[in-house]
């Protein structure tokens, strides 16, 4: 045990004289560098920029800089030192800190030489253990010796009864003392037991490791003495960061605030302590290279191939039929729409931990717009780990200029929707991302927007609004069913109902819609649209209707539809 103490402690020490030699050497200056700012771009990317004070003296050669990413892009390096300071060369490295090392206290030392003393016991009682069941098996075999090789002798009865008690006693004790070796083993092993978990309790729970970092190494030549600065930047893969917005919607006064949130998380090997962020709506290493025209060689007609492009075209058509504007009476135009499913939930479900208000972040950021992105510079210090957590950043808050207005197509669903319309949306600097619907400061549900478009509105769904009802019937006695010679003609009458049930009047956009033929033989009408706009190519027919509270209104459309009386419609209704 003292030889092993005494070969931990000759190499602890030379580790420690080791260390102190790198350190201490007249060549070599060592330093920590901390994060000063941290440009994050939109997805994944993040620039680093590390500041640091190196002591300098005549025989200075060589800077170890510590405490930088641990996944860097060499090729965006920068170094930034003084110019009577010559960088030479510079070379990057990983280092991972050892483990530390328990130091066993006094006590500990003599806990083991007490289980090292009784570790001596229990082999001693094994031994006995072995002697007595050696006599054991011994005496035995004697037993059976002395009954089967008597030759001829006789052996009279008291001979044997004698023979036998002497050999049953000596098997009793043995036993009896094999088994009191093995008793006074267990107490043994269980008192050194109950040792080793006194040592294991004097031992730390949780061992913290400290984890690797980058380190550069720098080859210098200068005559200047003192402390200089040294400026390092690079790019990490390892960070990024996405858009999350919440909608907050007043239903009494129809103000709509759009807060711009950043859902932030880094992996970069190095935790940053009070940095400075800029959010960047670039992403680099994209868009470098400027396209080259390629050759256009034409090919020939593959039906199998047509038929899959025409059905894709037939997907893509299906969707141009979008929500139009209610300051727009243009029918076929195109418009962004998010969607916001789920039902109602309190707002502090929503598991955010929003530090800062970000009603006051408008003071703290900078927006600076380039050629090709938009910069969020805020001023305010942050700690964030480099754990892969995320992390909710309040940017900015915007009160947005929009129309309130009620959606419903009452032969899809029978619910009516809120809607909110953003006409000057492309002023919002928005990036495709999440938005959390909140109404009355109550949780609606989720929705998404996509500013990829060059649509001219913007419209956001806020949710269901039970409080307008709608109801689609047919009109039985004014639809008919009639054939005429080798024709069948079909007509359909329908009424939507709808009432206002809210303290405020209201804005509604309805639609519906009646069939489209192209089949030759298939012949439809529209007879009356009841005063709706109509897009004969998308078969969609919508109202523009203002309700008072408590207002009801009801609008009627008919159609018919003629075919071969021989011939039969599978989706008529």
């Amino acid at each position: 045990m003292q030889k092993l103490l005494f070969t931990l402690t000759f190499l602890l020490s030379i580790y420690v004289n080791a260390q102190s030699q790198s350190r201490d050497n007249g060549d070599t200056t060592r330093t920590d560098a901390e994060i000063s700012n941290a440009t994050v771009y939109f997805g994944y990317g993040a620039e680093l920029t590390h500041q640091s004070k190196v002591k300098l003296n005549n025989n200075t050669k060589i800077i170890v800089i510590n405490r930088l990413g641990t996944n860097i892009d060499l090729n965006s390096l920068q170094i930034s030192v003084p110019e009577d300071v010559a960088l030479l060369s510079h070379r990057f490295g990983l280092f991972t800190p050892p483990a530390p090392v328990w130091v066993k206290p006094p006590v500990a030392v003599l806990m083991e030489d007490s289980i090292e003393s009784i570790r001596e016991e229990i082999g001693k009682v094994e031994s006995l253990i072995g002697i007595e069941a050696e006599v054991l098996q011994k005496t035995g075999t004697l037993i059976e010796s002395a009954m089967t090789n008597n030759g001829n002798k006789q052996i009279l009865s008291a001979e044997v009864l004698k023979l036998v008690d002497y050999y049953n006693a000596k098997i009793e004790k043995t036993k009896t003392n094999i088994y009191n070796h093995q008793q006074t083993k267990g107490k043994l092993t269980k008192k050194a037991e109950e040792i080793r978990k006194r040592i294991a309790a004097l031992q730390p729970v949780n061992v913290i490791r400290e984890k690797s970092y980058g380190q550069l190494f720098l080859q210098v030549f200068t005559k200047r003495t003192g402390e200089i600065p040294v400026s390092i930047s690079y790019y990490t893969r390892n960070a990024g960061w996405v858009p999350v917005y919440d909608i907050r919607v007043n239903s009494k006064t129809n103000k709509v605030k759009l807060i711009y949130k950043a859902s932030l998380t880094q992996t970069s090997g190095v935790d940053w302590k009070k940095a400075k962020l800029t959010l960047s709506t670039g992403t680099p290493n994209f868009g470098v290279t400027a396209p080259v025209l390629s050759p256009w060689f034409l090919q020939l007609y593959v039906p199998e191939l047509y038929k899959d492009l025409q059905g894709r075209a037939a997907g893509i058509n299906a969707q141009r039929n979008t929500i139009q504007s209610m300051n727009d009476d243009n029918a076929m135009k195109e418009e962004v729409m998010t969607t916001a499913p789920g039902e109602k939930k309190i707002f502090k479900e929503l598991g955010y931990s929003q530090t800062i208000d970000p009603s006051t972040m408008n003071a703290y950021t900078t927006l600076n717009e380039g050629q090709l992105n938009t910069n969020y510079e805020i001023e305010l210090p942050y700690d964030i780990e480099s754990d892969g957590k995320m992390n909710s950043i309040a940017i900015k808050e915007e009160e947005i200029v929009c129309t309130l207005k009620n959606y419903a197509v009452p032969r899809m669903d029978k619910e009516t929707y809120l809607m909110a319309e953003v006409a000057d949306w492309q002023n919002l600097d928005l990036l495709p991302g999440d938005a959390n619907i909140i109404m009355d400061d109550t949780y609606i549900g989720k929705s998404l927007i996509d500013p990829n478009t060059i649509a001219d509105t913007l419209n956001l769904s806020l949710g269901r609004d039970k409080r307008v009802v709608v109801k689609r019937s047919l009109v039985k006695e004014l639809s008919s069913l009639k054939t005429s010679g080798s024709t069948t003609k079909q007509s359909f009458t329908y009424e939507l109902v709808i009432k206002n049930n809210k303290q405020t009047d209201i804005n509604l956009l309805l639609k519906d819609q009646f069939p489209m033929s192209t089949i030759k033989e298939v012949e439809v009408n529209l007879e009356d649209s009841g005063d709706a706009i109509v897009n004969s190519e998308t078969g969609v027919i919508t109202w523009k209707l203002n309700l008072k509270p408590g207002e009801s209104k009801k609008v009627r459309f008919t159609y018919s539809v003629k075919y071969p009386k021989d011939k039969k419609i599978v989706n008529l209704k």
